[in-house]
């Protein structure tokens, strides 16, 4: 069927991971505390019997914990935890006798053990103190650390990194080994400068470990990169250890997507060749609102490669945030399992031994989502991602480019992954890396380069054919400014194929983008109804020497050669707003300016497509659905029609798949919530009163509210198709015209999967 292609391997057809189940339905099991409260309670046979009471195929348990205890007998590296009565040999020799499978986690960095035994071992910061897994108060001293961090370039790699892989397997015989902490971080609050690493870096590099951040300098920028390398190193050893003990055996890694500034997110891409699969923990979701879990999927995905075939584990806990011994409502559960499927991922409950005894109501909801997974699961298993609309992320250009601030980076990528999420659009995410392999324009129609501040030449060549040859790219604020070797192109990368010249960004702290007014031909093409500017830029919640964003407000400043424009900035009136908000607020429009904020550019087969603000960004921040528009508006106009789409409100979410190649597949997640409360803080001011009322507030969701109605359409041949909801049951039987197929599915309540397939 034209634009359902069926393209890429398939999660589970990589050997190593035939040993799990073809479609991952987890539970991970954690006993969190140093003396093990709920040790003694808990046993093989209670965790298969809930195992098989909530559908679970399969258990993710320690082997070796971050104190240096294991789960097993006959250890000959670690003491076994003396409250424990789990052995993991026992767990899964009667696991494969009820066809549950079970992963281990082992290699922690963290490591109160040998910390006790070698205290040289340990990571340590640039001042000697000892760099800690634990979330630790700023002034508090550390002292004896529960969760010390080892490093990987001492003596514990060989004496019991590498040998804790061969004897965990050797001993459990478990279905697949998972590095859930395994952190060597590069930022100077978390490197580590221990005598080990000194040396080491002295060694290859000629140069000291540098103290201070300079990223105009070599030896910082060497370290950063050396570390990444060292690391990725270490985990080609424990695949290559994990091989010669038991081969074909999966090898996970945490790449905590979201937390740890990101950096993981770096390592995970580096080490791709030598993963089998990323688990991405998601523990930060209930602090933000719906879509990270789809955001920090569709990354994880990009990162170990779109067509790889190696699948992601992705995260929902089953208490809530940092309260570990108290369930989230049922639908917090059910919801956040259903958005890690349908944006591509496999589902994991955490759940920790305190909840498990004092409050295990989660468990109940988890039971309900995934029979409901068991049952449609032929849905699941060889479904691809329907390709459209490509969002590019760099890590490269994440950890560099804005060097002291990634969070602006990501923020603006994920801006236009809601916009395009909330808009219905079908869209993936994919790794910078993947470029040099070109890009297809039937397969990618759109390509989404939101401030991609760093590409290499091979990369910037691959995006000009792309376009040339009939994609169409939209690039925000930026694109290629610098290459990887850290130079500078003084240009945007793909100029040519942009239609304009650079010359350098603008910190304006506030202005506004121009469209226009009823009567312009522009305007009345393709802005009309919105107003005639539209703001950029907002205050600084700091609020400490600036009253404005110092980054939020920076614009491009082009000049067009062969583009069209189709708005203009302008500048705002004053620096910053008096009324209401008494200089927090925004000014109003002043001067109009002869620089465009939006052109578009005919090149070759295709067209290029440039935001020189960060529109991205301010969607995250502000939510407002003019920038929303700015960007729909003109891919409406200028890029081909999306295969599938939906007409719904932008709280529900669709995400589309092909299988088989006759089949097509659409998600419906439902996030239209009564609550789902987050208060952010407005900041600080010199005239500090007390707070009215607390600034910190996380509410879970309590309940779906039904969408009466959602129409899913698919441009499809004419015919006759089956129609099936998935979840409800009901079919039905739906002729496909000129205009391809429509089908109403209402009331939508939680979650509903639309299956299309041609009618023999």
């Amino acid at each position: 069927m034209p634009g359902f292609k069926a393209r890429g391997s398939l999660p589970g057809e990589r050997s190593a991971m035939s040993k799990l189940p073809r479609f991952v339905r987890a539970l991970q099991f954690n006993i969190e505390d140093q003396y093990g409260f709920y040790a003694d309670r808990v046993t093989a046979d209670l965790l298969l019997e809930i195992a098989e009471r909530i559908r679970a195929n399969t258990l993710i348990v320690f082997a070796r914990d971050a104190w240096g205890r294991v789960f097993y007998e006959g250890s000959k590296l670690y003491p076994k935890h003396a409250r424990s009565r789990l052995d993991v040999r026992e767990l899964v020799a009667k696991a494969r006798e009820r066809g549950v499978k079970v992963i281990v986690m082992a290699l922690h960095t963290a490591n109160r053990h040998i910390y006790r035994l070698h205290p040289d071992w340990a990571q340590r910061t640039k001042d000697g103190e000892v760099v800690v897994l634990e979330h630790v108060p700023v002034d508090e001293t550390i002292v004896d650390p529960h969760w010390p961090l080892i490093c990987i370039n001492s003596p514990a790699m060989d004496e019991f990194f590498i040998p804790e892989v061969k004897e965990v397997m050797n001993a459990t015989k478990a279905d697949g080994l998972l590095l859930d902490s395994f952190r060597y971080l590069p930022d100077l609050s978390k490197a580590c400068y221990c005598l080990y690493c000194r040396e080491a870096f002295k060694r290859e590099t000629g140069f000291d470990l540098p103290r201070k951040v300079d990223v105009d300098g070599e030896a910082y920028r060497l370290a950063w990169e050396w570390r990444y390398r060292k690391v990725v190193e270490a985990l080609r050893r424990i695949k290559t250890a994990l091989e010669e003990v038991a081969p074909g055996t999966p090898l996970l890694y945490n790449s905590h997507p979201a937390g740890w500034a990101g950096r993981a997110n770096r390592t995970a891409e580096m080490a791709r060749d030598y993963l089998d699969g990323l688990f991405a923990e998601a523990s930060e979701v209930d602090a933000k609102g719906p879509g990270l879990i789809t955001f920090i999927t569709k990354l994880s995905r990009s990162l170990i490669g779109v067509d790889s075939g190696k699948p992601v584990l992705v995260t929902r806990n089953l208490f809530h945030f940092v309260r570990t011994p108290q369930s989230v409502p049922a639908p917090t559960v059910r919801q956040g399992v259903r958005e890690i499927v349908a944006s591509g991922g496999m589902p994991v409950a955490t759940m920790f031994s305190s909840q498990l005894f004092t409050d295990p109501r989660a468990l109940d909801a988890l039971a309900e989502v995934y029979s409901e997974l068991e049952r449609i699961e032929e849905y699941l298993v060889g479904a691809e991602p329907l390709r459209y609309a490509a969002v590019l992320y760099s890590t490269f250009t994440h950890d560099w480019f804005i060097h002291d601030r990634p969070d602006y980076y990501v923020g603006e990528v994920q801006g236009i992954a809601y916009i395009l999420m909330h808009s219905h659009k079908p869209w993936l995410m994919l790794s910078d890396r993947d470029l040099d392999s070109g890009l297809d324009p039937e397969e990618w129609p759109v390509v989404i380069a939101p401030s991609l501040g760093v590409l290499d030449d091979r990369a910037e060549e691959a995006l000009r054919r792309y376009i040339h040859e009939g994609g169409v790219l939209v690039a925000t604020y930026t694109l290629g400014v610098m290459r990887r070797d850290f130079t500078y192109r003084f240009g945007l990368a793909a100029q040519d194929a942009l239609g304009f010249y650079y010359e350098g960004r603008m910190r304006m702290g506030y202005t506004y983008v121009n469209l226009g007014r009823p009567g312009d031909p522009v305007y009345d093409e393709y802005w009309a109804g919105l107003p005639e500017a539209v703001p950029f830029g907002d205050y600084n919640t700091a609020f400490r020497r600036k009253r404005w964003d110092p980054r939020l407000g920076e614009v491009s400043r082009v000049i067009p050669a062969s583009a069209r424009v189709l708005a203009r900035l302008q500048m705002a009136r004053k620096p910053w707003g008096y009324e209401y908000m008494l200089g927090r607020t925004l000014p109003p429009p002043g001067s109009l300016l002869d620089l465009p904020a939006v052109t578009v550019n005919d090149y070759g087969s295709g067209r290029a497509i440039f935001y020189a603000v960060k529109l991205g960004l301010h969607y995250k921040r502000l939510g407002h659905p003019d920038y929303l528009e700015l960007l729909t508006r003109v891919l409406d106009k200028l890029a081909p029609k999306p295969p599938a789409s939906v007409e719904a409100p932008d709280t529900v979410q669709a995400e589309y798949y092909v299988q088989g190649g006759d089949r097509v597949i659409v998600h419906l997640v439902n996030h239209t919530y009564n609550q789902k409360i987050l208060d952010a803080v407005i900041g600080s001011s010199r005239q500090a009163l007390p707070p009215f009322d607390p600034s910190y507030s996380i509410h879970p969701i309590r309940s779906v509210i039904p969408v009466p109605r959602v129409k899913v359409k698919a441009r499809l041949p004419e015919g006759r198709y089956n129609v099936r909801l998935a979840i409800s049951g009901k079919e039905d039987v739906v002729e496909a015209g000129g205009e391809g197929l429509e089908y109403e599915v209402g009331p939508l309540g939680e979650y509903e999967v639309v299956v299309i397939e041609p009618r023999h």
